[in-house]
Protein backbone atom coordinates (compact mmCIF):
# COMPACT_ATOMS: atom_id res chain seq x y z
CA UNK A 1 0.00 0.00 0.00
CA UNK A 2 1.28 3.61 -0.99
CA UNK A 3 0.12 6.24 0.12
CA UNK A 4 2.37 9.44 -1.44
CA UNK A 5 2.15 9.76 -4.98
CA UNK A 6 5.98 10.64 -6.68
CA UNK A 7 4.71 11.14 -10.24
CA UNK A 8 4.58 14.64 -9.72
CA UNK A 9 7.03 17.76 -8.98
CA UNK A 10 5.67 19.90 -6.23
CA UNK A 11 6.66 24.06 -6.84
CA UNK A 12 5.79 26.16 -4.21
CA UNK A 13 6.09 29.66 -5.79
CA UNK A 14 4.24 28.45 -9.28
CA UNK A 15 6.64 29.00 -11.22
CA UNK A 16 7.13 25.42 -12.71
CA UNK A 17 9.27 25.06 -15.93
CA UNK A 18 7.27 23.67 -19.01
CA UNK A 19 8.77 20.82 -19.34
CA UNK A 20 8.46 17.23 -21.03
CA UNK A 21 8.04 14.89 -18.14
CA UNK A 22 10.95 12.34 -19.10
CA UNK A 23 13.18 15.16 -20.23
CA UNK A 24 15.54 16.37 -18.02
CA UNK A 25 15.44 20.63 -17.59
CA UNK A 26 17.85 22.75 -19.64
CA UNK A 27 17.96 26.20 -18.72
CA UNK A 28 18.51 29.01 -21.06
CA UNK A 29 21.82 31.44 -21.14
CA UNK A 30 18.74 34.31 -20.76
CA UNK A 31 17.27 32.14 -17.93
CA UNK A 32 20.53 31.54 -16.45
CA UNK A 33 21.77 35.28 -16.51
CA UNK A 34 18.42 36.53 -15.07
CA UNK A 35 18.91 33.99 -12.12
CA UNK A 36 22.44 34.73 -11.26
CA UNK A 37 21.16 38.49 -11.89
CA UNK A 38 18.10 38.18 -9.60
CA UNK A 39 20.41 36.30 -6.86
CA UNK A 40 23.28 39.12 -6.41
CA UNK A 41 21.09 41.85 -6.28
CA UNK A 42 19.30 39.93 -3.04
CA UNK A 43 22.54 38.97 -1.87
CA UNK A 44 23.72 42.58 -2.08
CA UNK A 45 20.82 44.02 -0.95
CA UNK A 46 20.78 42.21 2.10
CA UNK A 47 24.58 43.06 2.41
CA UNK A 48 23.64 46.87 2.52
CA UNK A 49 20.39 46.11 4.86
CA UNK A 50 22.70 44.56 7.25
CA UNK A 51 25.81 46.99 7.06
CA UNK A 52 23.20 49.87 7.83
CA UNK A 53 21.26 48.30 10.89
CA UNK A 54 25.05 47.27 12.16
CA UNK A 55 25.91 51.10 11.29
CA UNK A 56 22.58 52.50 12.70
CA UNK A 57 22.91 50.32 16.06
CA UNK A 58 26.33 51.65 16.46
CA UNK A 59 25.04 55.73 16.19
CA UNK A 60 22.18 54.47 18.44
CA UNK A 61 24.40 53.25 21.26
CA UNK A 62 26.81 55.57 20.95
CA UNK A 63 24.38 58.62 21.37
CA UNK A 64 22.87 56.75 24.20
CA UNK A 65 26.13 56.23 25.70
CA UNK A 66 26.51 60.13 25.35
CA UNK A 67 23.00 60.89 27.16
CA UNK A 68 24.10 58.57 29.93
CA UNK A 69 27.44 60.14 30.39
CA UNK A 70 26.15 63.34 30.39
CA UNK A 71 22.57 64.25 31.38
CA UNK A 72 22.29 61.64 34.21
CA UNK A 73 25.74 61.72 35.30
CA UNK A 74 25.69 62.55 39.15
CA UNK A 75 26.95 65.84 39.56
CA UNK A 76 28.65 67.15 42.36
CA UNK A 77 27.16 69.89 44.28
CA UNK A 78 29.58 72.96 45.15
CA UNK A 79 28.94 76.51 46.84
CA UNK A 80 30.88 80.00 46.15
CA UNK A 81 30.44 83.36 47.18
CA UNK A 82 30.47 86.42 45.02
CA UNK A 83 28.59 89.06 43.32
CA UNK A 84 26.26 88.85 40.21
CA UNK A 85 27.26 90.65 37.06
CA UNK A 86 25.27 90.09 34.72
CA UNK A 87 22.42 87.92 33.51
CA UNK A 88 21.53 87.28 30.11
CA UNK A 89 18.21 84.86 28.29
CA UNK A 90 20.39 83.14 25.18
CA UNK A 91 19.91 80.45 22.91
CA UNK A 92 17.21 79.79 19.95
CA UNK A 93 16.16 76.89 20.13
CA UNK A 94 16.35 76.11 24.33
CA UNK A 95 16.56 79.38 26.18
CA UNK A 96 18.24 79.27 29.01
CA UNK A 97 19.88 82.04 31.29
CA UNK A 98 23.66 82.61 30.85
CA UNK A 99 24.69 84.47 33.76
CA UNK A 100 28.35 85.98 35.29
CA UNK A 101 29.31 85.92 38.49
CA UNK A 102 32.32 87.58 40.44
CA UNK A 103 34.01 85.29 43.07
CA UNK A 104 34.64 86.62 46.03
CA UNK A 105 38.00 85.14 48.48
CA UNK A 106 36.68 83.67 51.63
CA UNK A 107 40.25 84.21 52.95
CA UNK A 108 40.30 88.27 52.44
CA UNK A 109 37.51 89.87 54.06
CA UNK A 110 37.46 93.50 52.13
CA UNK A 111 36.25 91.32 48.95
CA UNK A 112 39.01 91.24 46.59
CA UNK A 113 37.68 89.66 43.44
CA UNK A 114 39.47 86.12 43.01
CA UNK A 115 37.93 85.59 39.12
CA UNK A 116 34.95 85.27 36.97
CA UNK A 117 32.74 82.63 36.98
CA UNK A 118 30.33 81.93 34.62
CA UNK A 119 27.18 79.77 34.73
CA UNK A 120 24.35 78.66 33.56
CA UNK A 121 20.17 79.01 35.26
CA UNK A 122 17.12 76.59 34.25
CA UNK A 123 15.07 78.09 36.43
CA UNK A 124 13.06 81.27 35.55
CA UNK A 125 12.62 82.54 38.72
CA UNK A 126 16.17 82.10 40.31
CA UNK A 127 17.12 84.07 36.74
CA UNK A 128 14.41 86.71 37.85
CA UNK A 129 15.81 86.89 41.34
CA UNK A 130 19.83 86.79 40.10
CA UNK A 131 18.68 89.47 37.43
CA UNK A 132 17.18 91.62 40.78
CA UNK A 133 20.79 90.75 42.08
CA UNK A 134 22.96 92.09 40.01
CA UNK A 135 21.84 96.10 40.40
CA UNK A 136 23.22 95.80 44.25
CA UNK A 137 26.23 94.83 45.32
CA UNK A 138 25.35 92.10 48.33
CA UNK A 139 27.41 89.30 48.35
CA UNK A 140 25.42 86.17 47.27
CA UNK A 141 26.17 82.09 48.30
CA UNK A 142 25.57 80.36 44.71
CA UNK A 143 24.67 76.72 44.99
CA UNK A 144 25.94 74.91 41.91
CA UNK A 145 26.09 71.50 40.04
CA UNK A 146 29.25 70.62 38.23
CA UNK A 147 28.28 68.19 35.13
CA UNK A 148 31.25 66.33 33.02
CA UNK A 149 29.88 68.51 29.79
CA UNK A 150 27.55 70.82 28.91
CA UNK A 151 24.18 70.21 27.01
CA UNK A 152 22.12 72.50 24.31
CA UNK A 153 19.09 72.32 26.79
CA UNK A 154 21.15 72.75 30.09
CA UNK A 155 22.79 76.03 29.20
CA UNK A 156 26.47 76.67 27.61
CA UNK A 157 28.29 76.34 30.43
CA UNK A 158 28.84 72.67 32.48
CA UNK A 159 27.65 74.64 35.97
CA UNK A 160 23.88 74.66 36.34
CA UNK A 161 22.50 76.97 39.72
CA UNK A 162 20.35 75.43 41.65
CA UNK A 163 19.71 78.28 44.00
CA UNK A 164 21.48 81.27 45.85
CA UNK A 165 21.39 82.50 49.84
CA UNK A 166 21.87 85.78 50.56
CA UNK A 167 23.10 87.32 53.53
CA UNK A 168 20.42 89.67 53.67
CA UNK A 169 16.59 88.24 53.04
CA UNK A 170 15.26 88.54 49.31
CA UNK A 171 12.39 90.59 50.64
CA UNK A 172 14.82 93.63 51.62
CA UNK A 173 17.03 93.20 48.45
CA UNK A 174 13.77 93.89 46.41
CA UNK A 175 12.99 97.16 48.91
CA UNK A 176 16.67 97.99 48.45
CA UNK A 177 16.26 97.57 44.38
CA UNK A 178 13.59 99.90 44.60
CA UNK A 179 14.67 102.13 46.67
CA UNK A 180 17.88 102.42 43.80
CA UNK A 181 15.39 102.56 41.11
CA UNK A 182 13.51 105.40 42.62
CA UNK A 183 16.73 108.01 42.76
Amino acid sequence: MKLINDNFDDYFEGNAPARKSNEPYVETEEEREERELNETTIERRSNRKRIMLIVGSLVLLFFLFFLMRCQYYNPELRTTKGQVVDVVLSGTVFKTYECTFNEIDAQNPNGIVKKEFKFSVTNDSLAKTLNELKQTNIPVHLFYREYKSSLPWRGNTRFIADSIKTELPIQYVNTLNRANVAK
